[in-house]
């Protein structure tokens, strides 16, 4: 009797099911980016959100967070603040400039996941100082953006996207660098 192992908590958990909402939730948010819904772009984003921030609480509270739930809740923001850039930009409310800072963002995040590859540890996340500030720059820019799907097109909506941008811009430009640092280093 006391070889029994605690059962770990199924893929289906509670919480996973919440980060899962999120990907069901992202061609909504697409589309009204696409067709200029911006009241539908807000409202999915809204519950999207929402999902962020209640998914891993949940999982604790229910003692069903596992490393799956994390590697998930990992995977689906990324792939729900970059396809969402993409679609910004792909409807014209996104500048090639901006783009292509929010594109290195993307790359250096991704080879910095990739070079854990083949490492044997693959609980470890490989992490700079800068990573985190830069995410939530990043997600705190795509959550103005939606906003602004809604706002009026005035003077200080065009101050605060261009703060808010310049900030981003200069995370970005930082973690890029200790990123490569952090990798020659591993190399």
């Amino acid at each position: 009797m006391g070889d029994t192992k605690p059962s770990s908590p199924g893929l289906t958990t509670a919480g996973n099911l919440l980060t899962a909402a999120r990907l069901v939730l992202l061609p909504v948010i697409v589309a009204g980016i696409a067709c200029k819904l911006g009241y539908l772009t807000v409202g999915a984003m809204a519950a999207a959100l929402v999902t962020d921030l209640l998914d891993g609480r949940i999982a604790r509270r229910l003692n069903q967070a596992s490393m799956f739930g994390r590697t998930l809740d990992s995977t689906v923001d990324f792939v729900l603040i970059y396809s969402l850039f993409i679609a910004f930009y792909a409807a014209g409310r996104l500048a090639t400039y901006q783009f292509v800072v929010i594109y290195v963002a993307m790359l250096t995040n991704l080879l910095l996941q990739l070079s854990n590859i083949g490492t044997g540890d693959a609980e470890t996340i490989v992490r700079t100082r800068l990573l985190k500030l830069t995410g939530a720059l990043q997600y705190l820019y795509l959550l103005f953006l939606v906003a602004r799907e809604v706002m009026p097109d005035v003077p200080a909506v065009s101050t605060t996207n261009l703060v808010l941008f310049i900030a981003l811009a200069a995370a970005v430009a930082a973690s890029s660098v200790e990123s490569v640092v952090k990798l020659r280093r591993m190399m």
